[in-house]
């Protein structure tokens, strides 16, 4: 059985896998980004937080004016994006060593690919008000994360040795 899977996934070779393994994880990773930006704006998350932040201080919303409300909710909003750009810049820095045979980047491509998974099943159960196709989104997108998985464990060694040296 997992010879088949094997020459399944290698059909065209190694290093093809590897590279559309690489660009449908960064499609998924922006289109993930994209989806997440518009959830944090639609669930207004950044005016929760400062609302949140607020009560738990003792600090009554009153005191503080309409500008400089604003303008921590508007700082919250940049935190968020940031925290996406650093996600975004980590999973660059793996896939790019996935792509450079290393092993310890297979490792996290493997990892993430099923926690990824995983994850898109949670925005299955709460899908934040972003409709139908956010849906359909996360329903392929595990199946895309179960079948990305089930590649990289089984072609390990084949895409991260090079001439009998290992991918180190």
């Amino acid at each position: 059985m997992k010879d088949k899977l094997k020459a399944h996934y290698l059909k065209f070779g190694p290093r093809p896998f590897v590279i559309a393994v690489v660009f449908v994880l960064i499609v998924t990773d922006l289109l993930n980004s994209f989806y997440m930006k518009l959830y944090w704006k639609g669930k207004d998350m950044s005016n929760l937080i400062v609302r949140r932040t607020a009560m738990v201080n003792k600090l009554s919303l009153e005191d503080f004016s309409p500008d400089t409300l604003l303008e921590m909710t508007k700082f919250v909003d940049k935190m968020f994006m940031f925290f996406l750009l650093i996600v975004l810049a980590n999973n660059f820095f793996f896939y790019f060593f996935y792509l450079r045979k290393k092993l310890w980047a297979q490792g996290y491509v493997l990892f993430y690919a099923l926690t990824a998974a995983l994850f898109s099943v949670t925005f299955i159960m709460d899908n934040g008000d972003l409709g139908a196709g956010w849906m359909i989104y996360n329903i392929s997108t595990i199946f895309i994360y179960a079948y990305i998985f089930m590649g990289v464990k089984v072609t390990k060694l084949e895409t991260t040795l090079e001439d009998g040296k290992k991918g180190r």
